[in-house]
């Protein structure tokens, strides 16, 4: 007789067994694991963020200057300055010294504001102790070279010079390198920076193409403090780093020099001494970097 397949009206018949039994704990468990790995990379996660935020340097301190947080999330690896003396007002000191037979003046603001300026400035603006053109203009077009932003809006681009500074609120920070995140964050938060020439990079001068002789002026960081620098001699570009390297600076990159408008207002008089001549009205992109009275 052969066997029937064939299903009664009151028959019921498993299908599938023990197969199916065995399916559905495996696949229990396949699901558990997923969430036990999809817990373990949350916390892997969590605690690479944690260790990341306590590995942030701090600001230094570097004895009389006082480099403080500027309350605009400034990156913790620059050093920031702003000369602040309390025994001091408002004013520019000037010392002069010479090194390897180059005379320099160094100015040296205390308890002052930094910012950009660009367009035409009054000169008789009291409120105004130093003044100086920051960034260069390029022959054809009179646009600004390199990158820069003034009060947080961002005038030029461009990474042909890799000296920088920085200003956010009265802080002001000066070093070398091709990328900076401090372009950025000045745009974010109404801050200032430009580039220029690298002069002095972390003790030691830094060399440059141009082989002409000129007015030299230099903003430096100095036992501490941010300074002005420049030469009442004609000098290299390279000669006039040498010097600064000697003398002591940290960090300094070029202001414009030659015969480039500035001035400053002496701290025993209030007098102005002048630097350099006026840009013609023409030149609307002119651009000084400029210290002002608290």
């Amino acid at each position: 007789m052969k066997e029937t397949y064939e299903i009664g009206d009151n028959e019921v018949r498993v299908v599938g067994g023990d197969d199916d039994k065995g399916r559905k704990p495996r696949l229990r468990r396949i699901i558990n694991i997923i969430a036990v790995c999809v817990a373990m990379a949350a916390i892997i996660v969590i605690l690479a963020i944690v260790l990341l935020q306590d590995k942030a340097p701090e600001p230094t301190d570097n004895g009389t200057t006082n480099v403080q947080s500027t309350g605009s999330n400034a990156p913790t690896d620059s050093v920031w300055f702003c000369n602040t003396d309390n025994s001091l007002s408002s004013e520019i000191a000037v010392s002069d010294t010479v090194i390897d037979s180059i005379n320099l003046r160094i100015l040296t603001p205390y308890n002052v504001s930094p910012e950009l300026y660009v367009g035409q400035i009054d000169t008789t603006d009291r409120t105004i102790l130093f003044a100086s053109q920051a960034a260069d203009l390029a022959r054809e077009r009179g646009k600004i070279v390199g990158a820069f932003v003034c009060s947080g809006e961002p005038l030029s681009w461009g990474l042909s010079k890799k000296g920088y500074c920085a200003i956010f609120g009265d802080s002001i920070t000066v070093g070398m390198a091709e990328n900076s995140p401090l372009f950025e964050q000045a745009t974010e938060v109404g801050g200032h920076f430009f580039r220029q020439y690298p002069a002095v990079s972390n003790g030691k001068m830094v060399e440059n193409n141009p082989q002409n002789r000129s007015f030299r002026r230099a903003l430096c960081t100095l036992d501490g403090k941010t300074c002005v620098i420049f030469t009442s001699d004609r000098v290299l570009m390279n000669d006039f780093s040498t010097a600064l390297a000697k003398l002591g600076v940290k960090d300094g990159i070029f202001l414009v020099g030659s015969t480039a408008h500035g001035w400053y207002r002496s701290p025993d008089n209030d007098n102005v001494v002048q630097l350099g001549f006026p840009r013609a009205p023409r030149m609307k992109n002119v651009n000084y970097l400029i210290f002002r009275r608290q």
